[in-house]
């Protein structure tokens, strides 16, 4: 049903990934029947990655996200060519840096925003609020994704974000999207390259007695609407949803 929402808003969205977010649930023969549907994979561990490459999941379709990723890790998803690494601070790019430099290997990056928009079903899953752990608030990050388009040694592709889970209302969702959509357009203007947004997952499941939760079909048209003629690529991280 995603995959088909998606697909009917192909003008706004084009060629979107969708990337289970493989925490939900590892189990390969969940993995490998998504895969055989062309999905992606969300990842936070090598262990993860290694399960999405067993599953059938091209290298190619995986996105490494985390914000407890090892040198070792790093190393790991570099060497195998992941779709992209998203970094979620400073001090995780100065590391990815000198991981791809002894690789002599050049990985696409996005930079994970934090939006100071938390949302969710309980304040333990909410990632994008302003006191949480979670990217790198939208300042700092336009002036990390500068310092990233500056070393030979990273590609910065994109922006990512990801504000919570069990998510039943779309205006933070909304609210975040346009904040990258902002981000990307300024970082365009000083004349640095923009050609994917990971808009995270989050969107909640209607468990029973549990609140009702958006459509898919509603979730797709506002993101589509938010990110109508600005030409990137959109990647989607479900999780629980699916």
């Amino acid at each position: 049903l995603l995959a088909g929402a998606v697909a009917a808003r192909k003008d706004a969205l084009g060629d979107a990934l969708i990337a289970f977010a493989v925490k939900a649930n590892s189990n390969l023969s969940v993995l490998a029947t998504l895969a055989k549907l062309g999905a992606g994979a969300d990842t936070v561990s090598e262990g993860e990655i290694r399960r999405a490459l067993k599953a059938g999941v091209p290298a190619g379709k995986i996105i490494f996200s985390g914000v407890g990723k090892t040198d070792t890790e790093l190393a790991y998803a570099v060497g195998i060519g992941v779709r992209q690494i998203n970094v979620e601070s400073p001090a995780e790019l100065d590391r990815l840096i000198a991981v791809a430099e002894s690789a002599g290997a050049v990985p696409d990056i996005a930079i994970r925003v934090n939006p100071k928009i938390g949302a969710g079903g309980h304040a333990k899953i909410t990632t994008g609020g302003e006191g949480d752990k979670f990217g790198v608030p939208a300042d700092e990050a336009m002036a990390l994704y500068a310092r990233a388009a500056a070393s030979p040694h990273v590609n910065p592709v994109g922006l990512a974000c990801h504000i919570g889970s069990q998510i039943t209302d779309l205006s933070p969702l909304e609210a975040a999207f346009q904040l990258l959509r902002s981000m990307t357009d300024t970082l365009r203007g000083r004349g640095l390259e923009v050609t994917r947004l990971d808009l995270g997952g989050g969107l909640g499941v209607p468990y029973a007695g549990g609140a009702p939760t958006a459509s898919i079909e509603d979730y797709v048209a506002m993101t589509a609407r938010v990110l109508d003629g600005l030409g990137v690529e959109a990647a989607f991280e479900p999780g629980r949803l699916l």
